[in-house]
């Protein structure tokens, strides 16, 4: 009954597509269903990190600057899209094809793109940039797509569902069944020598392969048993090579498919690829990318600066070997160099954690595949941390706020096991439960070797050397996904409150350090995350799916919030009287009395999933991890204060509007100089000046356009922001 749950909750494969939902897991229940980046205040707005679940990576035949990423998540339909590149895939940038799931992309002749997405087939006329509904495919569910090099014209697209594939002679404008009706298109390909023959990867069928000798009118079964995922067709040119991502690995036909070699075995949802000399097969299994400099007759793998590895994508550009994975893109200039992560400007990761040290002013985020990504600007600007964790799907990072801990200790919950940093989170070392999915950790703020660690299914652990040896808690039942949160009861110590995202029946909280729990019923199928204050406010709050539930007593009784309802994923409530819930459809809703009342704090971020909160350098300034919108900021003065450390770092800035020069002024506790940089609305930086205790005055350029602009002030690791209205002169 064990293995059938666990292959259930994590293994769950799409119907749609005939794809493994590999993000089956926290932060995701079955029928769940941004904008430019502002440095502001009153509104949520974020500006990465970097990465998501890229899909297919088309590079434009006549100019291999050009690249398009095609990213989505089967569990979100309103997160993903279609990225452009134009320097090869170092960087990249939104397109006008923007919050959908997009399942695969193709170039075409003259910089012409297609996007193939659950609510219909696109296409771009002008090099990925803007894109219009194919007439005769507007709002259907499509998985693949392909196009003629011979005749653009000529198009084969790939159905959800288990319906197999469609043909259109004309564009797109009408389309017409092929006698391939049932399974699920994983790829396309066409010999060059031979315009009219055609093949289709398929997955769901007796055989992997399918070819058409006249122009995808009829189709012939071909391959060795069992399902095709991707596919290469004259990687040198010439029709007769052909390669086959399959579900034993990469098979080597070099006879137009009349026999086959199994040249590279392990699992696989990407297409090989030729940068013109070398071929690049990446496996899942080996955590790396085979390379072949001989034409396929060797191949040597390559695991050189590669972490996360669910392949999916690939293709090569001018920049080199470009290779797509379920958290972003990793680059390589040729055979045996280090992989590097290449997905700068790729914003649509699933972000689990958050966490910020006002002391060193840092902001980490993490999530699905994405690895660990940090800040050291309130999030303007992002930067992975290398090598980082061992494993990049991060489910929570330890401390989240420095309101109770300020040293340099970290732990993080990761798929792959527990990790600490005793540098602040420059480097990492693991700490326990290595292979092993676990989705939260807390440690002691008074003795950091003494931990705590909830793996997916297999219950809470207690450490107290630091993680080298682990303790199973008991009295917990066999639930998925712990959340843990600590508080302290005086003249008792600290008391540990558990909950899980399914299977729970409430709080579960132990008072002898994590050895035996004692089991509070609280409502609810879902009780995904847990806010406790500490001292003699005795406030506790349980984020579930009939909204906020609350304690006064330290976790021993709980009660509904009053108008509080819906999915919540994370409650916050550590600083003051302020609640906020991070909901699973509105953003955040926000009360100011306690949990009595709510009201919304979502502009910017409404109808989206909030998955983690935490606090910035004050109780007024907020980070929010959003599921495949990355990290959102929100500095909200009337929020204020409360709680937080006598004066306060702030930042004032006037006349405010102004049509000429602006003076600012920080105050509050400081020592040196402080840096203060102007933003115009999308983000980019106006002006950057100093203030060392006398002031500064930003005189705009002329030409400098009105509208809105953000300070931020930064100094002696804290941060303060301010926003000012120029004026038209």
């Amino acid at each position: 009954m064990l293995a059938l749950v666990l292959a259930v909750v994590l293994g769950v494969v799409d119907r749609e597509t005939g794809l493994p939902v590999e993000g089956a897991g926290p932060g995701y229940a079955p029928g769940m269903d941004a904008a430019p980046f502002v440095l502001g205040q009153g509104e949520w707005t974020g500006n990465g990190p970097w990465g998501g679940n890229v899909k297919a990576l088309a590079a434009s035949p006549g100019d291999n600057d050009l690249v398009l990423a095609a990213c989505g998540f089967s569990m979100a339909s309103d997160a993903g899209g279609v990225w452009r590149s134009a320097d090869g895939g170092r960087t990249w940038e939104s397109t006008g094809l923007f919050g959908i799931q997009v399942n695969d992309a193709c170039a075409a002749p003259d910089s012409k793109f297609y996007a193939a997405t659950r609510t219909g087939l696109y296409v771009s006329e002008d090099g990925g940039v803007t894109w219009s509904t194919v007439s005769g495919m507007p709002s259907s569910y499509v998985i693949g797509i392909g196009v003629s090099p011979a005749d653009p014209n000529l198009l084969i697209a790939g159905l959800a569902g288990n319906t197999g594939i469609r043909r259109s002679a004309d564009g797109g404008a009408t389309w017409e069944e092929v006698g391939l009706s049932t399974g699920f298109m994983k790829g396309f390909g066409c010999d060059p020598d031979h315009p009219d023959t055609m093949y289709v990867a398929m997955s769901g069928l007796s055989r992997p392969l399918y070819r058409s000798t006249d122009g995808g009118a009829s189709w012939s079964p071909m391959g060795p048993e069992g399902s095709g995922w991707g596919l290469l067709v004259a990687p040198f040119g010439t029709g007769e090579t052909i390669i086959l991502t399959h579900s034993d690995g990469f098979y080597v036909s070099q006879d137009h498919g009349a026999t086959w070699d199994l040249a590279v075995s392990g699992g696989s949802y990407a297409p090989a690829v030729c940068d013109g000399e070398n071929l690049y097969a990446p496996v899942n299994s080996a955590a790396g990318v085979y390379e072949s400099t001989d034409g396929g007759q060797t191949w040597n793998l390559n695991t050189s600066g590669i972490v996360a590895s669910y392949w999916q994508a690939g293709c090569a550009s001018s920049a080199g070997y470009l290779a797509g994975h379920y958290g972003g893109v990793y680059r390589t200039p040729g055979p045996g160099e280090t992989y590097a992560v290449s997905q700068q400007g790729i914003g649509n990761t699933f972000i689990h954690a958050v966490a910020y040290s006002a002391s060193t002013g840092t902001l980490f985020a993490g999530g699905e595949y994405h690895g660990l990504w940090r800040s050291s600007d309130q999030g303007a600007n992002w930067d992975i941390v290398f090598p980082g964790p061992g494993n990049w799907t991060i489910y929570d990072i330890q401390p989240r706020s420095d309101l109770h801990y300020q040293g340099p200790v970290m732990y993080m919950a990761t798929a792959g096991g527990v990790y600490r940093s005793d540098d602040h989170g420059d480097s990492w070392a693991p700490a326990g439960f290595q292979g092993t999915q676990v989705t939260a950790v807390a440690f002691d703020p008074g003795d950091p070797d003494r931990a705590w660690a909830g793996t997916a299914a297999a219950g809470v652990h207690y450490t107290t050397d630091g993680g080298r040896t682990w303790t199973a808690g008991s009295g917990l039942p066999f639930a998925l996904y712990p959340s843990i949160e600590l508080m302290d009861v005086p003249d008792r110590g600290l008391r540990i409150l558990v909950s899980f995202q399914q299977s729970g029946t409430g709080v579960y909280r132990s008072d002898d350090g994590g050895a035996t729990y004692t089991a509070v019923p609280v409502p609810g199928s879902y009780h995904p995350g847990l806010s406790a204050r500490w001292g003699d406010d005795p406030a506790a709050y349980l984020a579930t799916d009939g909204g906020i539930y609350r304690s006064w007593d330290r976790g021993e009784t709980w009660e509904p919030c009053p108008g509080s309802s819906g999915l919540s994923w994370a409650v916050l409530g550590e600083r003051n009287e302020h609640v906020f819930n991070a909901t699973g459809s509105n953003g955040v809703v926000w009360s100011p009395d306690q949990g009595n009342t709510w009201q919304p704090l979502n502009t910017g971020i409404e109808g989206r999933c909030v998955w983690d909160l935490t606090y910035g350098a004050t109780s007024a300034q907020l980070f929010a991890g959003l599921r495949g919108f990355g990290v959102v900021e929100l500095t909200e003065d009337q929020l204020g204060i409360q709680g937080d450390t006598p004066g306060a770092f702030r930042l004032t800035a006037s006349p405010n509007p102004s049509r000429g020069s602006v003076s600012m002024a920080v105050a509050g506790p400081f020592g040196g100089t402080v840096v203060l940089r102007v933003y115009d609305s999308a983000g980019r930086l106006a002006a950057s000046l100093e203030d060392t205790g006398r002031g500064a005055v930003w005189i705009p350029e002329p030409g400098t356009p009105a509208g809105l602009y953000l300070i931020r002030a930064s100094g002696s690791g804290r941060t303060a922001t301010a926003r000012v209205v120029l004026l038209p002169r």
